[in-house]
């Protein structure tokens, strides 16, 4: 496209006395003539690129949208080839199809390449993997001798998620080996790399084959796409943690990112000092200032050339998340001492932020709620606030005694950030990254609706909510399903710097006692990865009392997983409910949390567990049961201890009697000539009475582990 001007402005100037006009305005047209033609892009790639899968491809393959984003000044084509390898001795190779011909005959000023996903597959990548870098290499060069000299970007593929046939075959082990050699090749051959596999990998529910996105995920490619070809980033953006009374932790390195157009300079004032930073080429920029003890508040400014952001309050103190279920989100307005704590334990020095569910209902969910089922839009974000009486209605219960109690010991701003999910279970909280790495949790990834794995009440309310989403044109997926709540609630905070993690959840895993151990010690893991923090405190709730099945297996495996460093669990057996799954003496579980943070991470010599079970001797007819915290150990409300029973080799319980000496608890039956085995709480709604001389009651326990 040229510029185009008056002939009535030229004859006008032409007739211009002055000889040196008339040469500047031929050099200056010549120059506008110049700048406005179009400048031409290649979007070479494979069937993703091509736009296979997508509704009316000719309007909505990515190159079409990225067409729409760049505008008249650009020309973009389309030189996807389904099917297409980047090997030359792969099944397809691009090298031999006629786009590539095309592609080149284009005489591009950008090369956009997105190849590989074909690559992966068992026919290519076991035999040939060995040529892949050479190969992209190569193709890297024929782009570069063309008369244009056009600037090359090569993408990090599309996600290629778990339910792919070839997926458990080999393809996930190629596919991590593609994405790594991608990235190094683009640094020798000294070209631009975008990563369209973020935020792709977060938004499963657009690759309804497992390969090839949607129109919604051809859109964010060609944002992605857009941006880098641009610079622009829809200038200076900040995390969602990010404003009013926020809480730094102290004693570590502070830390500020966000995003901006490239090259744009970010200003920061903090602290009386002003650090400048520049947005790299995909529009990320960080800077650091040295750690600070407890102290505030402080202001801090972030600005580049055309826009300011101005918080005026910025406290440093300790930081710490809560997350889990319904229990954790229980509401300080709907808790027993709901009254007494609005009235009289409220604290200024106590900074509070919601992150809040905007969807979960026991209907079927409506097309507006459709929308918000995804991982940009799930949760409705509540900026820090002090915690007075108005702002502590709404909010967590446990997580605010928590914060409450840290915050009259520690003397210092603590900011507590609750993200708890009513129903939630445990595998919605876990990153895709590591639920990809073993055979039952992929089939957790893949059979999301009914599967049997999942316990009863939340697949009942999934199909619930979602009856009518297959048939809706909404791609949706549901906060109860794999990765969700780790997608919407983890990622976007995990760049904050937190204490630790306060946990309470497991009524929506209880069903299935094993599987939840092994995906709890993975949650563990993933959230200590993915804060970069391999001590990362991890501090839970032990499930309370209620008549429900297995609850008492339940609370003896979360016993067990104490054997995981840097965890402590609060017991809340003893304010369980019969019936109610929301037991309302919240604030006693929030103080015990507190008690053990204050004691493991704050280094405090005060109590912080109950009795738990460390050891049992066979003394003849009789067990001596040895007890880590049983200093004082005794019973409350009657002297004999409630809900133990003991067993022979035949593993048939009994009723047991006992009796509490040096804190040792002995137990016999005269039915059982000789005991090997004892159960205590292990009674679903249990009304188990040892206590230590702290008041803090004893763990259900078993060393029956089969």
């Amino acid at each position: 496209m040229f510029l185009v001007v008056s002939k009535n402005i030229i004859n006008s100037i032409m007739k211009a006395t002055s000889k040196s006009i008339h040469i500047v305005f031929i050099a200056l047209l010549f120059s506008l003539s110049m700048i406005s033609q179009t400048v031409k892009v290649a979007c070479v790639g494979d069937s993703v690129t091509y736009g296979s899968g997508i509704d009316n491809r000719e309007e909505y393959s990515y190159p079409q949208q990225l067409q729409q984003l760049l505008g008249a000044a650009y020309e973009v084509e389309n030189f996807g080839y389904p099917g297409a390898t980047m090997l030359k001795n792969g099944h397809k190779p691009y090298w031999n199809t006629p786009e590539f011909k095309s592609s080149q005959e284009f005489n591009p000023d950008i090369v956009i390449i997105h190849l590989g996903l074909n690559d992966q597959g068992n026919n290519n990548w076991p035999n040939y993997k060995g040529e892949f870098e050479r190969d992209y290499l190569d193709m890297i060069a024929e782009y570069k001798k063309l008369p244009s000299k056009p600037k090359i970007f090569i993408c990090k593929m599309t996600p290629t998620f778990s339910g792919h046939h070839w997926f458990e075959e080999g393809m996930r082990e190629s596919f991590q080996e593609i994405q790594s050699k991608i990235e190094s090749i683009a640094k020798k051959a000294n070209v631009e790399f975008i990563n369209l596999h973020e935020p792709l990998y977060r938004f499963p529910e657009y690759f309804p084959d497992n390969l090839h996105p949607t129109n919604e995920g051809a859109q964010i490619i060609s944002d992605k796409v857009y941006s880098a070809i641009t610079g622009n980033y829809g200038g200076l953006k900040l995390p969602i943690l990010y404003g009013e009374n926020m809480v730094l932790q102290r004693d570590e390195t502070i830390k500020f990112n966000g995003t901006a157009n490239f090259k744009d300079t970010i200003t920061v004032h903090f602290n009386d000092e002003i650090k400048k930073v520049k947005a790299d080429a995909h529009g990320l920029w960080k800077v650091e200032f040295p750690p600070l003890p407890a102290s505030g508040p402080y202001p801090l400014k972030f600005a580049t050339a055309s826009k300011t952001v101005n918080i005026q309050k910025v406290y440093v103190g300790e930081v710490w998340l809560a997350s889990g279920q319904s229990n954790m989100g229980w509401k300080v307005r709907d808790t027993e001492s709901a009254t007494t704590v609005l009235k009289d334990s409220t604290n200024p020095n106590v900074f509070l932020f919601s992150m809040t569910d905007k969807i979960l209902s026991g209907v079927k969910f409506t097309e507006e709620q459709l929308q918000k089922a995804n991982a940009n839009a799930y949760f409705e974000n509540f900026g820090w606030s002090a915690a007075n009486s108005e702002n502590l209605e709404n909010f967590s219960a446990v997580a605010y005694a928590f914060a409450y109690n840290l915050q009259k010991k520690l003397k210092v701003p603590v900011g507590i950030i609750n993200n708890a999910i009513g129903g939630s279970p445990i595998q919605s909280w876990i990153s895709r990254e590591s639920m990809e790495k073993t055979h039952e949790t992929v089939n957790l990834l893949n059979d999301t609706r009914l599967n049997p794995l999942v316990d009863t009440w939340v697949a009942g309310r999934i199909e619930l909510n979602m009856q009518d989403q297959p048939k809706s044109k909404i791609k949706a997926r549901h906060p109860y399903q794999p990765t969700m709540l780790f997608d919407a609630g983890i990622m976007p905070i995990r760049d904050y710097t937190i204490k630790g993690v306060i946990w309470y959840q497991g009524e929506s895993n209880a069903e299935h006692v094993t599987l939840h151990s092994n995906l709890f010690k993975m949650l563990v893991t993933d959230w200590r990865n993915h804060f970069n923090n391999q001590e990362l405190p991890f501090y839970y709730v032990q499930l309370s009392s209620i008549n429900r099945p297995n609850w008492g297996e339940f609370r003896d495996s979360q016993r067990r997983l104490l054997a995981i460093p840097y965890t402590g669990m609060a017991v809340s057996m003893d304010v369980g409910h019969e019936t109610d799954v929301h037991p309302k003496k919240k604030w006693i579980v929030g103080e015990r949390l507190s008690k053990i943070a204050l004691h493991k991470t704050y280094t405090m010599e005060i109590p912080s567990s109950g009795p738990l079970l460390d050891y049992i001797n066979v003394n003849k007819n009789r067990l001596e049961i040895h007890f880590k915290h049983g200093q004082g150990l005794k019973t409350i409300g009657s002297a004999k201890v409630n809900d133990i029973y003991i067993a022979g080799a035949d593993k048939k319980f009994v009723s047991a009697q006992s009796k509490i000496r040096n804190d040792i608890l002995y137990v016999w039956s005269p039915e059982i000539e000789n005991p090997r085995f004892v159960n205590y709480g292990y009674t679903s709604f249990s009304d188990g009475n040892l206590v230590n001389s702290a008041g803090l009651p004893a763990s259900t326990f078993s060393n029956n582990t089969n």
